[in-house]
C-alpha cells in the first residue's frame, strides 16, 4: 500500500484553498451571502462577509429613497470591502447610546442592557435594570434629537449611538455626531406594520451584540408563540368592532389599514372601525366624525393617557353617551407605565407581541383565553 508522502498532502491542501469560496475585495450587493432570512421583517437584511457581517438597513425612515443604509459590522479587525457604500462598526459593541426604549427592550430581552451606557428619555423608561443603573449614574440620559447633551454623549464613549429618523435623516444630528467620532447606526424597527416584523429586530441587536444566535431562538419561540395565539383567535365566532386612540385639540388621528396597532386587533380577532384606507400611516379625521365612528365600536382601546373612565369624560362629557363607555369597554395600554407616563406598551410590548396579542384576545374573547391576565392592557374603571 502507498503511503502519501508530505508533498502529497501540501499538494492537497493548496487544491483544497483553491476550492473554496473566496471573499470578494470589491463590495457589491450581487455577491452577499445571506446569514439570516428575515421571515416577517421587511426592513432589513444580513449578510455575510468573511468573518463579519453586513446590515442592510432598507428603510431607515417614513418614505425613505434610495437604496436604504449599509452598515459593514467589522470581526477580527477586517476592514470594509474596497466601494462600501456604508458605516463601518466593530462589532460587539460594548458601549451603546441607545436613543428609542424599544432598542433599550431588545437589549434587555438578550440580558445585554449593561451594554447600555447612555439613553434618551430616561425617566419614561420601564426596564427595572435600566432605571436602577440610571439611579447609580451608569447610565446617563443625553436627552432628545432636538437638545442633545453633546458633553455627555462625548463622555460616554460609545462605540455606537441607535438613532431612529422619522421624515428624514436628522442631518444636523448625525454630522455633528461624527464630528465628535460617534458613529451613528439607523434602526428601522419601527417602520414594520407586522408586530412580528417589528420583533424580529432581536436578531440585528443580537448581532450588535455578539448573541445572534441567542436572539434566533427567542425571536423562533416568540413566533411560535404569536402564531398559535393568532390561530386560536380565528377560531371566535364574533369579530367585534374597536375604535382606536382619542382626540387632540378636536382633532382624532386615526391610523391606516396596514398599520401596526390594526394588524393586532385583526389577529386579534376583531376589527377597526375606521378601516377602508389602504395605508400605514395616520389621518386626521374631526371629532364629530370620530364620535359617529365611535358610536360604532363595541370596545374602544388606547384613549390618549387615560387611566379611568372619568379622565376619559374629561376630554369630552359626549363620550360618557359611547357604547363601550357605557358598557365598560374601555381598555387602556398603559397598565406598565412610569410615574412619568412612559408606556411599557411601547417598549418590551414590541419585542413580545405574543404577550400583546394575549392581551387582546383576552379583552375580545375572553372565553378563548380565561387564565391569561393581562400584562400591557387595563380595563379603565
Amino acid at each position: 500500500m502507498m503511503r502519501a508522502t508530505p508533498l502529497f498532502w501540501a499538494l492537497a491542501a493548496v487544491l483544497v484553498a483553491g476550492c473554496a469560496p473566496q471573499t470578494p475585495k470589491t463590495f457589491s450587493p450581487d455577491v452577499l451571502e445571506t446569514l439570516y432570512e428575515p421571515r416577517y421583517a421587511e426592513g432589513f437584511g444580513l449578510y455575510r462577509w468573511g468573518n463579519s457581517a453586513v446590515l442592510h438597513v432598507r428603510k431607515p425612515w417614513q418614505e425613505a429613497k434610495g437604496d436604504g443604509l449599509w452598515y459593514f459590522l467589522a470581526r477580527e479587525g477586517e476592514e470594509a470591502p474596497e466601494g462600501f457604500p456604508g458605516e463601518r462598526l466593530t462589532v460587539p459593541l460594548e458601549r451603546i447610546v441607545a436613543m428609542s426604549s424599544s432598542y433599550v427592550a431588545f437589549l434587555d430581552t438578550l440580558g445585554r442592557d449593561t451594554a447600555v451606557k447612555g439613553v434618551s428619555g430616561g425617566r419614561f423608561l420601564t426596564s427595572p435594570r435600566i432605571r436602577e443603573r440610571l439611579e447609580r449614574n451608569e447610565v446617563r440620559d443625553v436627552g432628545y434629537e432636538g437638545g442633545l447633551d453633546y458633553e455627555a454623549l462625548t463622555a460616554l464613549r460609545p462605540d455606537a449611538m441607535l438613532v431612529y429618523g422619522v421624515e428624514g435623516e436628522n442631518d444636523a444630528v448625525t454630522d455633528k455626531v461624527k464630528e465628535l467620532g460617534v458613529k451613528a447606526m439607523y434602526i428601522g424597527d419601527y417602520l414594520e406594520n407586522d408586530p412580528l416584523g417589528r420583533a424580529e429586530w432581536l436578531v440585528v441587536f443580537g448581532e450588535l451584540v455578539g448573541e445572534r444566535e441567542k436572539a434566533e431562538r427567542m425571536f423562533g419561540e416568540t413566533a411560535r408563540a404569536y402564531e398559535a395565539a393568532k390561530a386560536l383567535a380565528a377560531k371566535a365566532g364574533t369579530r367585534p368592532e374597536v375604535m382606536l386612540n382619542a382626540p387632540w385639540r378636536d382633532v382624532w388621528f386615526v391610523p391606516g389599514d396596514r398599520s401596526y396597532m390594526v394588524r393586532l386587533l385583526r389577529d386579534a380577532g376583531a376589527e377597526y372601525v375606521c378601516r377602508g384606507e389602504d395605508t400605514d400611516r395616520s389621518r386626521p379625521i374631526g371629532a364629530e366624525a370620530a364620535y359617529v365612528f365611535a358610536s360604532r365600536a363595541d370596545f374602544w382601546l388606547n384613549p390618549g393617557s387615560a387611566n379611568s373612565l372619568a379622565e376619559v369624560a374629561a376630554g369630552n362629557p359626549n363620550f360618557r353617551q359611547v357604547p363601550a363607555f357605557r358598557t365598560g369597554r374601555v381598555y387602556n395600554n398603559n397598565a406598565r407605565q412610569t410615574p412619568m407616563g412612559g408606556s411599557d406598551f411601547w417598549e418590551s410590548g414590541v419585542a413580545a407581541p405574543d404577550v400583546v396579542l394575549k392581551d387582546l384576545i383576552r379583552i375580545f374573547h375572553p372565553e378563548l383565553l380565561p387564565n391569561h391576565e393581562p400584562y400591557y392592557f387595563k380595563k379603565l374603571e
